[in-house]
Formats: structure tokens, sequence, C-alpha cells
């Protein structure tokens, strides 16, 4: 909190006992029994350095309606009897703490609406919420609970529920049918993954503003995927990943692939038909995009791949040859976003994947990505073109080129826009083109005049 505001804030409530704030003020120390007057209200202690609270400590705050003590990232320990006059409390924030155990007198904290206990590391047990019937807002991510909290099934209000704890083996069936106001969900499944669990996450989606998913296993996402059937929440993102914990994208539909195989023999991958941005990541066992394809009776079918990807991103996929076929593009027409990084075999974008199409390139094939607004290539050593020799990329809404570290670069493939004389101009848009300045100065352009036209747009540096 800047300093001018904290003041303010503490002459305002300097003035009437009905708040504390002490946000940001390194303490070490926690406030003393006596400021904790009986008809406090708020009361902010985060951001400090407070380590321990006093073991006999149990203000008497019947009225106290917050209690925020995030952010005390020494904080291990909270005295079982300090909450126990606190029967007023709606919010409670202890996210960013150190703490190991929550005293079980959080239990009876009935008109509790919040409570917050995000990446709480050292947070292994939960007592019972099975009173807690007004809670709307569970914060467990992070944390390393081994268990569901008991009575959570009972907990119909609940509105936001987030548990990521890797150590949780399974989530129990039964549970989401039960909490019927549901708006937002974050879900690690668990190593043990129940397929009961699973399809109750996917007939919940739809009646969902955001879900975030976190398999562990790739028959885990596909039944997901399967049971939804298109009937996804609003805002999602399904994480595949079996050794990490969230890191959630947070786009309105996304799909994360981290260190996982997804082409299996007896298991192959099933994207959602309406994903909007997909992120690969380590995934080693698929040399294109075309390996992820739906496929009926062995054969690749377009129309039930995603018409919706706005953004592309695969990183240290050191398979990948490249990243589609011509035969894709058709549904790339909304393809905002386009990015390659540390892929160490990937040679060309666009692959031509019969003699049909070889001999359609020979008289120049025009591809167009309409939407497209950035392009980014960053440290692929085997690099050369964003496609064949014949074939021209046309991206008028382009804005933005980032090519760094890619040595055997030759060309960019770009056909720009033409004036009424013929003479070409740069996209309307563009904005920068972010290159080393050998490299530019290196590159095969299939237009006359094209480098000097771009010439304006480029930094140069050490790329």
């Amino acid at each position: 909190m800047h300093d001018l505001i904290r003041d303010m804030a503490l002459r305002i409530t300097s003035k009437s006992p009905l708040f504390m704030v002490k946000a940001g003020l390194r303490l070490l120390e926690f406030p003393s029994e006596q400021e904790w007057e009986e008809n406090l209200e708020r009361v902010s202690l985060m951001r400090n350095n407070i380590k321990e609270i006093p073991s006999n400590m149990s203000p008497h705050c019947e009225i106290l309606s917050t209690l925020l003590l995030q952010h005390n990232v020494r904080l291990q320990r909270i005295p079982e009897c300090f909450f126990v006059h606190m029967h007023g409390l709606k919010v409670l924030n202890l996210s960013r703490t150190d703490i190991e155990v929550l005293p079980s007198s959080v239990s009876d904290l009935t008109n509790l609406r919040s409570l917050l206990l995000g990446w709480c590391r050292g947070l292994e047990r939960v007592p019972s919420v099975a009173k807690l019937l007004a809670l709307q807002y569970l914060d467990l991510e992070g944390t390393w609970i081994e268990e569901v909290p008991e009575g959570m099934e009972i907990l119909e209000n609940l509105s936001h529920l987030y548990l990521i704890s890797f150590p949780l083996a399974e989530f129990p069936a039964g549970i989401l049918p039960r909490l019927r106001n549901l708006y937002k969900l974050k879900l690690l499944f668990g190593r043990e993954a129940l397929r009961e669990t699973v399809e109750e996450a996917a007939r919940l989606s739809d009646r969902l503003d955001t879900f975030q998913g976190h398999f562990s296993t790739l028959k885990d996402f596909n039944i997901y995927v399967k049971s939804a059937d298109g009937r996804g929440s609003k805002n999602y993102c399904l994480l595949l990943w079996a050794s990490g914990a969230g890191q959630f994208l947070t786009t309105d539909k996304s799909v994360r692939l981290i260190n996982c195989k997804i082409c299996e023999r007896e298991e192959h991958i099933v994207l959602p038909n309406d994903v909007q941005r997909l992120q690969m990541k380590g995934v080693d066992d698929v040399a294109s995009l075309n390996d992820v394809l739906p496929r009926e009776q062995g054969l690749v079918n377009i129309g039930k791949f995603s018409h919706d990807l706005k953004v592309l991103e695969f990183e240290s996929c050191n398979n990948l040859k490249n990243l589609f076929s011509i035969r894709l593009l058709p549904a790339l027409q909304n393809l905002e976003v386009l990015e390659v990084e540390g892929c160490d075999s990937i040679a060309e974008i666009v692959a031509v994947e019969d003699e049909e199409t070889e001999k359609e390139l020979a008289t120049n094939t025009i591809i167009t990505l309409p939407r497209l607004k950035k392009l980014g290539f960053y440290y692929l050593p085997e690099f050369k073109s964003f496609c064949s020799d014949n074939g021209v990329l046309v991206c008028n809404s382009l804005q933005v080129i980032d090519v760094s570290s890619c040595p055997k670069l030759k060309r960019l493939s770009l056909s720009l826009p033409l004036l009424n004389n013929g003479q070409p101009s740069p996209p309307a848009a563009l904005e920068v083109i972010g290159i080393k300045k050998e490299l530019w100065e290196s590159l095969e352009w299939d237009q006359a005049n094209a480098k000097d036209v771009l010439n304006p747009y480029c930094k140069f540096g050490e790329f």
C-alpha cells in the first residue's frame, strides 16, 4: 500500500474503533489483545512479517466481520482458542501464510462466507466445514491437503471452489452434483481420479461460468472432454500434466498440454471442439498438429476440429517437424497469435503432405490467415521458412513479427498488399518487426522492394 494511502487510512480509522488497519507495516509482533476492542468490525494485518499469534490470545470481537492476514509468509501457528469469540466473522483470509494446521474452532464460524487459504503450502488438513452453511467462497489452491474437508458436500451455497493440492489422491464422487450454486470451479482431480468424479464435473460444466481442471492422465482428460460433449462452461482451461500442479492459462477456452504423451497407441487425445487457445509444452510424441486432429475410421476429420482457435503456442516440442498442413487452413481462419519456441526439429510451419498438393504449390499457393496479429519464432535451430518455396502467406492484420535465434531462416514467405501502382505496402496494422540485423539482411523475398518497405518497422537487436 502506498504510504500516503496508508496514512490516510490510519487517520480515518484512528477516529473510529470499528477498524484496525496495519497492512504492509512490516510488523513482527501480533497486535496485543488490548488493541482488539469489542466493537471491531474489520481488521487488516496483511503483508507483514508476523510469525506467531500468542498461544493464549482469544479476542472478544463478536461483531468482527473481516479478518485479513494474508501474505504473512512466516506465520505458522494460530492458537486453538483464537476464533472462539469471533462468531460474526464472514471473511477470513489466510492466503500465502505458512500455517500447518487450521484451528478446529474455524468449524464453528457459522457466518463465514469466504475462507481463503490459497497457497498455504504447509497446510495438510482443514477441519470440518459441515457447519459453514453460509460459505460461498472456499480457496484451497496450492495447499498440501491429502483429503477433501469433511462436510463439503452439504455446502449448497458454495459458488467458488478452488481445490488444487498435489498430494490429494482423489476427489470423492458425489460431492460436485450437490454443489448446486457453483459458479467457478478449479480442481485437481488427483493421481487416482475416479471416472465418476470426472464425469460429474463434465455434467456440471454447462452450469459454470469458469472451469479450470487439472488432469494427471490422458485417459481422465479424454473422459472429461467426451462427457462434456460440447456442453462446456463459458470459460475453461483444461490442463494435462502428470507431475506439476496449477499454472492455468487465463484465456476464455484453453487447453494446456505439458510434458505428456497425447498420441499413444491405446489412447489418442480428444480436444474440445470450441477450444480457442492451444498450448503444447514438452510434448514429444507429435510431429505436427495434424497428429492430434479428430479421426474417423482412421481418416482425419477436419470438420470436427475447432474452427475457433485464436492462439497456438508450441514450446520445447522436440520432434515437431511442422505445425500443420495446408489441408488444416480452413480451420485456422480465426487464428490471431502463432508462437513457436525451442522446438529443435521444426523446419517449416506449413507442410506439403502429398504430391497433389505439391503440384498445386508449383503455381504459388496463397496461404491466408486473415486475423493473424502476431508471429513469434524463438530458438529454432532448423527453422528455414514459413512454408515451401512456392507458398506465400497473406495476413494483412499482422501487427508484430518476432524472430530470435533462428540462424537458418531464409524466407518469411510474406505476401504484402499492393498499392494501385502495383508496389508492395506494409500491412496496415503492422507495428514492429523484432529481428537481428544480420539475419534481416540475409532474408529472401518474393516481392521486389518488400524488404525496403518493411525496413522502417524493424527493431534490430541481439535477438
